[in-house]
Formats: structure tokens, C-alpha cells, sequence
């Protein structure tokens, strides 16, 4: 990606508003060049009075006429000395100070555009159904929304505006340098302008590489340290810690090298640009004194010199910040290209509700929400795949039932209850909660549907906090959570635990066991009193004893919110309701579980072994 593609990518992130307000900032910034060039003028000035006092010679005529308009033309040359020279400091100060103010001023706007963009993007990919969150891995996308993000924004659009304002104080002192001595301003700008290009050129495309490998390098350490700590009993019965160790180490040696060499590009243009300012002030001092008699080539040369102590850091940092925009776009790819597929990330819609209204309604119950389950003609086919996950499935649910999902594995038992829980968009047929598309009756009830996944996902933080997924503090009640967790069969342990609610659980819940996580889903999805439930073999990491009372519990909950169970263990969806048995994706016999046994040889089977 070039410079200009990825400062319009960058752009693109923001709003129209935002791009506006960053367009003024710019304009602001680049008119403080003006406040350059009064002060190399007064300078000149002070150079070319000195002389003059120095050789006991009257001021010279711009000089005296400077002073005229000015309403100083009654001062002496000694006096003219001091009010140009303290003139020429106070301009340059109060630059440098207004500049470092709109500077940051600046970086904070950006600064804040990184969190917004980093929210908006992750708004929007949200709002995606399942599949499109499947393309990425957690670390790419979560390099995207933060790492990738920063750079997009501090870093190119920062360095833009850097760039933009070094170009404006350049162009306004060469133009005004080109009036006073056109020839040695050209042959300087030749000169450096050489010199950038071939520092450019070659260390260009340098800063472009080492911030794709940087980006690559992150990812991936980020993978491989979340893998060992998740496979930990895995990698040390197998002895394998070491290769770990060995890869995590290679992946930061890699990535501690290009930050090196980031470094030395960063320094090698001061270098370059010192010498080029020794060389060609010795040329420049050599043409003058050559060419002009000794007054004129001091004025001349010193005015050059005063513009050089200008140009000279705002070309170290022109060439900085190119250099820096091409590591940067780099870095920011993953997030430029999430930012391509998801298209419009700032067009996704507000959230109405709030954390308190969410709770209000939790404690409501959702008394306008029944759970009813209509499926027609629903097909589901994953991309790239040759076969459909699910294919002309139709069923209906009433509320308060209870559906039992059977089958072998891969059967599409999974894919229906996520187009049911509205994480999956079906490719043909329509999927209705209560009337609504999921992703519809979810925003509307928020809390009236339920997940409890096959492997509970925990969070490192407290009991409360993993119960009340998501929420904040203020929108949690205890009562209910302690209620969630009755009925979960988890109260007595966690009155038992220190800190009761309040315990940290650890990292994915690494200090409960596997039966406590799972059941701690349960009482997570019992939390919000949901009126459709939905379970992906939610028991089957319990013992008989807990798997029976968390079974008791749902039957419980059976008129009053509808269930769906996706289970392979059949004792426990015997008595659902409704049965579907899906095979190869299609539902292939729906009934009481004794109807299906009957026509569904595969069922049977099962059952027959099981000893129903």
C-alpha cells in the first residue's frame, strides 16, 4: 500500500465531521509558517545591520526602508540590532510554543478518533453473523480493532498533519528566499531535495517492510502465547513446553529486529542531513564571497543560514514522518482491510437500549416476549463449502415447549440453534422469534434469549461479573445473580468460597472445575430470565448427580420458557416436547421421541445401546 492510498484508508476511518475538523487543524497549522519566515527575515536583517556597524558603514537601503514602514527609521543601527534581533526571537518563540500547542492539541483529537474508530469497528463487526467473525483469528482481529487501529490514526494521520505542516514551512521560506537570491535558492533546494529523495528511496520501502513484518510478528506472538497457556496440561505432559518457549522467542527476536532497524531508519536522516548542511554551507559561503562584495555575501549567507536552522529540523522531521507513514501503513493493514470487508463501519446503526434499561427489563421478566420458534424452509451453507450445513429444515415451536436437536455429529445440530439464536443468517427460508428475525427479537427482548454453550467461556474476573455478562456494575443485581446461581446448583460453593461473588475465578475460570464452569454457564444464562433457552450440550461436562439437578432445573422452566437441548446423551431430551432428528443436515423425522425411534433407524440404534 502507498503513502496516499493509506492516508485515504486512514481518512476513511473517520467521519465526515471528524475529517473537517482534522482539514482546519491542518490549514491552522501550516499558516504558522508565516511566523517562520517574519523571523528569518528579521534575522537577515540583524546579520546585514551588523556588518554595517561592525565596518562603521551607514545601514544598508532595504534595511533603513524596512525601518521607515516599520516607524523605526529614527533609531540608530545599534538600536535597530537589538529591536530586530528581539523581535526575531519573540517570533520564533511564540511559533514554536503555538506549534507545540496545536501540535498536541492535535494528537489528542486523533488520539480520541483511535477509540472511537477502534468502537466503531468493533460495533460493526459484531453486527455480523457468525461466519464473518470465523474469517479472522482472535489475534488478528484483536490486533486490528487496538494495535492496527493506533497506527491508522496517531501514526498516519499524525504524521500526515507533521508532514503537511514541515511542506508549508518550506514552501513559504524557499518562495521568499527565491526573491532574494533566486540562483542559490534553487541550487539549494536541488541540493536537498537530492538528498531527501535518495534517502527516501532508499529507506522508503525499508519502513514499509519492517512494519508489515512488526504486524505479522505481534499476531503471531500473541497466538503462540495464547495457545501455550490454553494447552498448558497438554504441552507439558507431551514435553513440549520448550518448543514453545523456542518459538515465542524466535517471533520476539524477529520482531525486536525490525524495531532496531526502525530505529536506525528514524536516525540516519539527522546524519545525512548534517553533513549535507556542513557541505553545502561551505559551497553556499564559497559562491557568495565569490560573487558578491564582502557586506552583501555576510547578509546573504547569513539569511541562508538563519533559513537553514528552520528548514533543516523541519526536514529531519518532513523525512521522519514520510518514513514513519510507511511503517505505519504497514502496521495498520489488517486494519484497513477489516475496515474493506466490513465497508461501512460508521453506517452501523445506535444502540437504543442501556445497561439500565437492560436491567430494568431482566427484572421485568420480558413479559411481552413468548419464545416462539418458527423455522421455514431454512438452508445454511458455509463459505466454501460444496454441501449445505442445514437444508429445507421446517419446524415450529410453541411457547413453553421444549425441542430436543438429535443426531450424529456434523449433522447440522450446532448451525440450526445458532440461526435460531440469530448468530447465523440462513441463505434460503426465514428463522422467526416471535414473530421477529432473531437478530430482531434479540435488541427488542435483550435477555429474553439464552445461550449456554458445550464450552463455557470465562472471563478473568469476578463471579458477579462472569454471571452478569457485560454488564456494569450499576446494572448488576446481586439478588439475581445469587438466584441464578440456586438454580445453577452453585450457591452453597460460592457462599462457601472466599469473597463469595466478589472471588476472582481466574483466567477462562482455571481455579473452578470443569463441572463449576459449566454449571456457572447455566446460571449465567438463567441470570438475565430468559423466555427462550437455548442449550449446546450444556450438561455434558457434569457429574450424574449435578446433571440430574440441572436437568430437574430446566424441566422446571418447561409452560413457562420454551428450551432448545442439543444433546447426544438421549436420556436427557427424552421427555422434550418436540424431537427433530437432523442427518446430513436435514431434518429427517420430528415427533416424540418415541415416533422418531420408530423411523429413524440411526435414533435407534442409539437408544437401543443407551437402554431406553
Amino acid at each position: 500500500m502507498t503513502v496516499r492510498q493509506s492516508i485515504r484508508a486512514a481518512l476513511g476511518l473517520l467521519s465526515k465531521r471528524d475529517r473537517r475538523l482534522l482539514g482546519v487543524s491542518v490549514v491552522i497549522q501550516m499558516s504558522t509558517a508565516l511566523l517562520d519566515l517574519i523571523g528569518v527575515l528579521l534575522l537577515g536583517l540583524v546579520a546585514a545591520l551588523a556588518v554595517t556597524v561592525v565596518q562603521s558603514q551607514p545601514a544598508p537601503g532595504t534595511v533603513t526602508s524596512v525601518a521607515d514602514v516599520l516607524g523605526l527609521g529614527s533609531l540608530s543601527s545599534q538600536q535597530l540590532v537589538v529591536v530586530f534581533a528581539g523581535s526575531a526571537a519573540v517570533v520564533l518563540l511564540t511559533k514554536s510554543i503555538v506549534s507545540s500547542y496545536l501540535t498536541r492539541r492535535v494528537f489528542i483529537f486523533l488520539a480520541n478518533r483511535q477509540a472511537l474508530v477502534s468502537a466503531r469497528l468493533a460495533k460493526a463487526l459484531l453486527a455480523q453473523p457468525l461466519t464473518f467473525l470465523q474469517k479472522r483469528s482472535s489475534q488478528e482481529t484483536s490486533y486490528a480493532l487496538i494495535q492496527g487501529a493506533g497506527s491508522a490514526t496517531l501514526q498516519i494521520l499524525g504524521q500526515m498533519v507533521v508532514a503537511l505542516t514541515e511542506i508549508a514551512l518550506l514552501v513559504v521560506l524557499a518562495v521568499a528566499l527565491l526573491f532574494i537570491d533566486p540562483l542559490v535558492t534553487i541550487g539549494a533546494i536541488a541540493f536537498f531535495g537530492l538528498v531527501a529523495l535518495i534517502l527516501q528511496k532508499v529507506l522508503g520501502g525499508w519502513a514499509s517492510r519492517i512494519g508489515t513484518i512488526a504486524a505479522r510478528a505481534d499476531i503471531a506472538s500473541l497466538n503462540a502465547v495464547q495457545e501455550a497457556v490454553s494447552s498448558y496440561r497438554e504441552i507439558t505432559v507431551s514435553d513440549r513446553r520448550g518448543l514453545y518457549v523456542q518459538r515465542i522467542g524466535e517471533l520476539r527476536w524477529q520482531a525486536a529486529k525490525v524495531a532496531a532497524d526502525g530505529t536506525i531508519i528514524q536516525m540516519l536522516p539527522k546524519y545525512i542531513f548534517e553533513a549535507a548542511l556542513v557541505v553545502g554551507g561551505f559551497a553556499l559561503a564559497g559562491s557568495l564571497f565569490a560573487t558578491q562584495d564582502s557586506v552583501a555575501a555576510v547578509g546573504t549567507l547569513a539569511l541562508f543560514l538563519a533559513a537553514g536552522s528552520r528548514v533543516m529540523p523541519s526536514l529531519l522531521r518532513l523525512q521522519g514522518s514520510a518514513l514513519r507513514l510507511r511503517s505505519s501503513a504497514g502496521e495498520a493493514g489488517p486494519t484497513f482491510a477489516l475496515a474493506e470487508e466490513l465497508q461501512h463501519p460508521l453506517d452501523v446503526p445506535e444502540e437504543a437500549g442501556t445497561a439500565l434499561a437492560m436491567k430494568e427489563q431482566i427484572q421485568q421478566g420480558h413479559p411481552d416476549f413468548t419464545g416462539a420458534i418458527s423455522l421455514t424452509s431454512v438452508g445454511v451453507t458455509y463459505p466454501g463449502a460444496s454441501v449445505p450445513a442445514v437444508h429445507n429444515v421446517t419446524l415450529s415451536v410453541t411457547p413453553g415447549q421444549s425441542l430436543a436437536l438429535v443426531g450424529k455429529s456434523g449433522s447440522g445440530k450446532s448451525t440450526l440453534a445458532d440461526v435460531i439464536l440469530g448468530v447465523l443468517h440462513p441463505d434460503t427460508g426465514t428463522a422467526l422469534i416471535d414473530g421477529l428475525p432473531p437478530s430482531e427479537a434479540t435488541a427488542k427482548w435483550p435477555g429474553g434469549i439464552a445461550y449456554v454453550p458445550q464450552e463455557v467461556l470465562l472471563a478473568n474476573d469476578t463471579i458477579r461479573n462472569n454471571v452478569a455478562l457485560g454488564l456494569p456494575i450499576e446494572a448488576i443485581d446481586d439478588d439475581m445473580v445469587w438466584e441464578a446461581l440456586r438454580r445453577a446448583h452453585l450457591a452453597d460453593f460460592m457462599a462457601e468460597r472466599e469473597g463469595g461473588i466478589d472471588a476472582h475465578i481466574g483466567e477462562r475460570g482455571l481455579r473452578l472445575s470443569g463441572g463449576q464452569r459449566q454449571r456457572l454457564g447455566v446460571a449465567r444464562a438463567l441470570y438475565t430470565r430468559p423466555k427462550l433457552l437455548v442449550l449446546d450440550e450444556a450438561t455434558s461436562a457434569l457429574d450424574a448427580e449435578t446433571e440430574a439437578a440441572i436437568t430437574q432445573t430446566i424441566n422446571e422452566l418447561e409452560g413457562d420458557v420454551t428450551t432448545v437441548i442439543i444433546a447426544h446423551r438421549l436420556s436427557t431430551v427424552r421427555d422434550a416436547d418436540v424431537m427433530v432428528y437432523l442427518d446430513a443436515g436435514r431434518a429427517v423425522a420430528t415427533g416424540t421421541f418415541d415416533e422418531i425411534r420408530k423411523v429413524a433407524p440411526g435414533m435407534a440404534r442409539q437408544a437401543d445401546l443407551l437402554g431406553l
